[in-house]
């Protein structure tokens, strides 16, 4: 058999050779990018929420494929505990606008505002980071350097909106894992959104951002009015016919095909999971004797598959939690994948009240381990989590 490239890209934020199951929602956004860039004013932002592994972070890296297709700006950041939001924006930020400056003499003109308004917020975010133009840019006074991170952000868009606006084009910005950035941050981003989005002719700027499930709560928490400031978009499992297209197109394209069994089994096995479809895909391809992929070739590939997921998915979660924290996460892995009751939990780990084990959940929680789909109730933000727990000698 001659060699042949495996046609499956495992990874977190890949974007796969075969994006099923989400067309239309890709379709959607390029829509939306459209009209941005038609009618030079922005859209109602988007929030992306869903488990990890589920392809919140490939949705994002399409979106910005989309965005360079018709041209547009893209900047994309992840949000840290570590580093404050407005930090990573500065620098996303900087090197769009040295870009799109960089073209010729005119665009240097219409970007210059723009550019004095970045200086003036950066100086106030960031004053130790450089970040330079190539020729002089001085702070524009009074313009996005009040220190107030809600009011600095919404007029440094605006700037960059209307430059854009200018040479009909969009600026996307997105920002995923939006849950792990501050209270105080968000509530600026919100704010800032906000603003911009109540404008009579509001700027071409548009953002998506992406996070786990409890995020829309989060955001909530920030500013109440963000239940209604944004356009939340649940990314969920695949079904069925996605799950087969996502594993027969690759295969098909690279020169093999599936056996009617193996290609059920592997879906059967993917339980519609995007991150699982990638890994299992990858060695399964890799296991095969010929180009028809036979149950045989499923089995070995699926084995060697989990054996690398649970080294770098659930082994790293699993050992730098607490034994305590095990422990609650053991209680959770007795429902088998289903959301936990905590009145349950206090049950099973020999405790009076859920006091008694509140201080285990909100760590869990802070670390994304766990999350809170309704009130009283927890479930692991990553698939499978419970089956890799079951199978621990505790």
């Amino acid at each position: 058999m001659d060699y042949q490239l495996n046609p499956f890209k495992p990874g977190a934020g890949r974007i796969p050779p075969e994006l099923a199951g989400r067309a239309d929602l890709v379709a959607e956004y390029r829509r939306l990018l459209y009209q941005a860039r038609e009618t030079g004013e922005g859209d109602r932002p988007w929030i992306l929420t869903g488990l990890r592994g589920v392809g919140k972070t490939v949705l994002l890296n399409q979106f910005g494929k989309e965005a360079a297709d018709l041209k547009l700006m893209f900047i994309k950041v992840e949000a840290s505990g570590d580093t404050p939001l407005a930090q990573s924006l500065t620098k996303e930020l900087h090197l769009a606008l040295r870009r799109v400056m960089s073209a010729s003499d005119k665009a240097r003109r219409t970007w210059h505002a723009a550019a004095r308004a970045f200086r003036s917020f950066q100086l106030r975010v960031d004053p130790t980071g450089s970040y330079a133009f190539g020729v002089t840019i001085e702070p524009s006074l009074g313009v996005a350097d009040s220190g107030d991170l809600a009011v600095d952000l919404r007029e440094l868009l605006e700037q960059i909106g209307l430059a854009a606006r200018e040479v009909n084009t969009v600026l996307l910005l997105a920002v995923d894992e939006l849950q792990e950035a501050s209270a105080n941050d968000l509530a600026s981003l919100n704010r800032a959104l906000h603003k911009l989005g109540q404008e009579i002719s509001p700027v071409p700027v548009v953002f998506v951002g992406a996070g786990l499930p409890s995020l829309p709560a989060v955001l909530a928490d920030a500013t109440s009015y963000a239940e209604r400031l944004y356009d939340y978009r649940r990314i969920g499992l695949l079904d069925v016919a996605a799950t087969t297209d996502a594993l027969a197109v690759p295969v098909q394209s690279g020169g093999a095909e599936w056996s009617e069994d193996a290609l059920g089994e592997a879906v059967d096995a993917t339980g519609g999971y995007p991150y699982f479809i990638q890994a299992y895909g990858s060695y399964i391809w890799a296991a095969r004797a010929t180009n028809l992929i036979t149950l045989d070739d499923v089995e070995i590939g699926v084995e060697a598959a989990r054996a690398e997921i649970d080294r770098g998915l659930y082994q790293s979660r699993w050992e730098r939690s607490s034994p305590t924290q095990q422990a609650f996460m053991a209680a959770m892995a007795l429902d088998a994948g289903d959301p936990s009751a905590m009145s349950d939990l206090v049950v099973r780990l020999g405790k009076r009240s859920t006091t008694d084990i509140s201080v285990n959940r909100r760590d869990l929680i802070r670390s994304g381990l766990i999350f809170t789909p309704q009130r009283g109730v927890v479930a692991f933000t990553v698939p499978g989590m419970d089956d890799f727990i079951s199978r621990q000698e505790l």
